[in-house]
């Protein structure tokens, strides 16, 4: 059941970098998030979310564009939108919201011609400011809607989170040879770094206790909010760019920080949240939805007509009872450069690719003159751990893949 806005709502996209699906409510009986207690009767959780790619660009890039990364084609740090592609924040301004600069990714050509304001944005906000610029939008926001993105990025590596969230979690103090590197360094080489796998427990709770700190921050958002009487006007979409690897193969990190890129589950399910005042009570969608859906699901959100084209309007699902009406087969596409956004011009022909339809996932990995595609039956081998190399599977993938590519 729903209640009708009076206006257009505010729509807040919150995206928390290298924020994990299983580290939304709790790790081990110890919550993470309890800030978001008090928005559950408006909060609709879709549990089976994924990114269309292993870092940041990728999958938010598809986000704001509506198309796979094979379409968009932002691929590298050199790489840039399309002009008048019709990115989300140039369609909600020309249906009259106001789509101010809040993140300082706005100052990466990767980002430019999404029709934020400036399009092309000088060097402020930096990557070094704190969510101030989030709570002045939220202070100045006037009677038309805005659309506020704001990308945290302090979930990601180094995971320290501060001493109540490691005190919390219980690894206060950090271990000294782990402050070396996991609790102190934003970009942890595969190739330069060794973790011990006797770690793993710990690494996994120091990651716990960034998300645990980031519900002190997300509590303040929601304080603003309030305090200036936007709760019962705004939407916020709570999600990330990309899910992280936490020893589940050695290592840490995502293609960016570990400059080995990997389209395991890990890095690609996601945590997907949407806070809506219409909505009276909380509920979960089980249905495999992708990044590129959020195009459509925000216009959706806002009242916007979405192009054609751009991925799956998800918002009746929010504000009705039922599943969207998508094909349980549909299959998903990620991508990334082999080392992220670190790629080099000299690699950058080594580039790794994945489809899946939820059951089967075909893994094409292109690093130089190799070529390595493995099936993975996910449904008999969720973990990833025995690829599959029957022919002919292989080639009726390798075929859907081609197939995708051209379409």
């Amino acid at each position: 059941m729903t209640a009708p806005l009076p206006t257009p709502p505010h729509i807040l996209l919150l995206t928390i970098d290298a924020w994990r699906a299983d580290f939304v409510s709790e790790y081990k009986g110890i919550p993470l998030l309890p800030s978001l207690a008090r928005v559950a009767d408006r909060t609709v959780r879709f549990a089976n979310a994924y990114a269309n790619g292993p870092w940041t660009t990728p999958g938010l890039v598809s986000l704001f564009t509506g198309q796979s990364p094979l379409h968009h084609g932002v691929h590298f740090a050199w790489s840039q939108p399309r002009p008048n592609g019709r990115g989300l924040a140039q369609v909600l301004q020309d249906a009259g919201y106001r789509a101010p600069n809040l993140s300082y990714l706005n100052g990466v050509e990767n980002y430019w011609h999404l029709g934020f304001e400036p399009r092309e944005t000088p060097a402020r906000p930096t990557d070094a400011d704190d969510d101030r610029v989030l709570l002045e939008a939220f202070a100045t926001a006037g009677d038309a809607p805005c659309f506020w993105w704001f990308h945290d990025k302090w979930v990601h590596l180094p995971y320290v989170g501060d001493e109540p969230a490691r005190r919390a979690l219980g690894v206060e103090p950090v271990p000294a040879h782990l402050a070396e590197t996991v609790a102190d360094l934003f970009v942890l080489e595969r190739h330069r770094y060794t973790l011990d796998p006797a770690d793993s427990e710990v690494i996994r709770r120091l990651y716990a206790a960034n998300v645990r700190a980031l519900d002190r921050r997300l509590a303040r958002w929601l304080d603003a909010l309030e305090a200036h009487g936007l709760q019962d006007r705004t939407v916020i979409v709570l999600t990330t760019d990309h899910g992280e690897e936490l020893m589940e193969r050695g290592h840490v990190g995502h293609a960016s920080t570990a400059e080995h890129a990997t389209l395991f589950e890990e890095q690609l399910r996601i945590p997907l949240l949407v806070i809506d005042p219409r909505v009276r009570a909380p509920r979960t969608v089980q249905t495999r939805v992708q990044q590129l859906d959020l195009y459509a699901t925000v216009l959706g959100l806002a009242g916007v007509p979405a192009p054609p084209h751009r991925g799956v309007d998800l918002s009746p699902c929010v504000w009705g009872e039922g599943e969207p009406s998508v094909a349980p087969d549909r299959l998903f596409l990620s991508h990334s450069a082999r080392r992220g956004y670190r790629t080099p011009e000299a690699e950058r022909t080594h580039q790794i690719t994945a489809v899946s339809d939820g059951r089967w996932k075909l893994v094409d990995a292109r690093y130089g003159d190799g070529f390595d595609p493995v099936l993975y039956d996910l449904q008999a081998d969720p973990g990833e751990r025995h690829p599959l190399r029957d022919r002919a599977l292989l080639g009726e993938w390798l075929q859907r893949l081609a197939q995708a590519w051209a379409g």
